[in-house]
């Protein structure tokens, strides 16, 4: 623990940090948002696929994504692990700076935890958040008339694995360095930048788990890169399955790379749940289990009906460069992959949505989600099935 605990500084908000029987952290504004998600190797990552910096982002990301979609600031992270007793301390080093790196993007803290003796890897996390006066945005505030908007990559994740389980893209070196992430932080008296800040620095060797790192620059399911229109989609022919030699090998090898880390370290547009709520968001979720299913539980939360329109959604070049390897259709894994961890929201027809947010949708009455006037049934990621 004091290895551990030696390379977590504390933020503001930590008051009491690692060493005592409990830690405390600050409540500014009376109430504190609390969410935890367990992981478990073989089921949720595998680490002959993650370095433990990888999984130590991968955890916290998860965490905080749904802090940041009840409108909430994150603010302190505790983690439960269970370790087997020949885990190399060096893995547990990088797990431990994975998570305080995390963190660091929104100027959150690891305040404390426990570890035991496990004979997978076993991982615990739960994350305290602070509303800075706001309401919280819940999922049942869809009305018909709303429109639905999702911010950050979606498909990404799920197209990593495929590649991954498919061996066209072999697991990424687990020793790999990585750079120090830059710190995004939404204070109460400033606006949230339209942008999502949150990159992780990449990997060397760019990135394994199951349903990422990603390249400087990247764009995702439903981001535009810089200077496309607003809508457009992005997205080449497809590539022969194995092709190319030379620049062009090189390149699509490159955008294959950019998937595959994807899905090792999420990007959670953490400021855009803020953002949402200062705009008025009727309704939000984190996009953990594909997008049919999460969106409905909006849709089930509310009473209503929700419309998605497939057009809406643009296509980046690595994941048309993934889908043509696979012969795979790129939209299913944007409507139903998981683990990209953007957020999906509802809000009012009046309020105009900054470019960090794109419509796909319309709310009206009626019950659940409806791709092109049909319900296809939610897909996604379910723990049970």
């Amino acid at each position: 623990m004091a290895r551990v605990s030696g390379r977590l500084p504390q933020g503001e908000t930590v008051l009491l940090g690692p060493g005592d029987d409990a830690a405390m952290v600050s409540a500014p504004d009376g109430r504190v948002v609390v969410s935890t998600d367990v992981l478990i190797e073989g089921r949720h990552f595998r680490r002959h696929w993650s370095s433990g910096y990888d999984v130590g982002r991968k955890a916290a990301a998860q965490n905080l994504a749904d802090v940041a979609a009840m409108g909430a600031v994150p603010t302190a992270i505790v983690v439960g692990l269970g370790i087997p007793a020949c885990l190399p301390v060096t893995w547990l080093d990088a797990l431990t700076d994975g998570f305080r790196d995390e963190c660091a993007l929104v100027g959150a803290s690891v305040a404390g935890g426990d570890i035991t003796r496990c004979d997978l890897v076993v991982i615990g996390v739960t994350v305290l958040g602070d509303l800075q006066g706001r309401p919280p945005v819940e999922r049942s505030g869809a009305r018909p008339g709303h429109v639905v908007a999702v911010a950050g990559r979606l498909g990404w994740s799920a197209a990593g694995l495929a590649l991954l389980e498919s061996g066209r893209v072999p697991p990424p070196a687990t020793s790999a360095t990585y750079e120090e992430p830059q710190k995004t932080e939404v204070t109460p008296d400033e606006p949230a930048s339209p942008s999502d800040p949150s990159a992780p620095g990449r990997a060397a060797s760019g990135g394994g788990a199951p349903p990422g790192p990603s390249a400087p620059g990247a764009y995702g399911g439903i981001a535009e890169p810089e200077g496309a229109p607003h809508g457009a989609s992005v997205a080449p022919g497809p590539p022969t399955p194995g092709s190319g030699g030379g620049a062009a090998g090189e390149a699509l090898e490159d955008l294959l790379g950019e998937v595959v880390g994807a899905h090792l370290r999420p990007r959670p547009p953490y400021s855009c749940g803020v953002e949402a709520a200062r705009l008025g968001a009727s309704a939000m979720i984190d996009v953990s289990d594909g997008l049919l299913q999460d969106l409905g539980h909006v849709a089930e939360a509310g009473g209503v009906r929700i419309d998605l329109d497939p057009g809406a959604f643009a296509v980046a070049e690595a994941i048309a460069a993934a889908a043509g390897e696979l012969g795979a259709d790129p939209l299913d894994w944007v409507l139903t992959g998981g683990e990209d961890h953007a957020l999906a929201a509802t809000f009012p027809p009046e309020v105009s949505l900054p470019a960090s947010w794109r419509v796909v949708g319309r709310v009206s009455e009626g019950e659940g989600v409806h791709v092109r006037g049909r319900a296809p049934g939610r897909g996604g990621w379910d723990h049970f099935r």
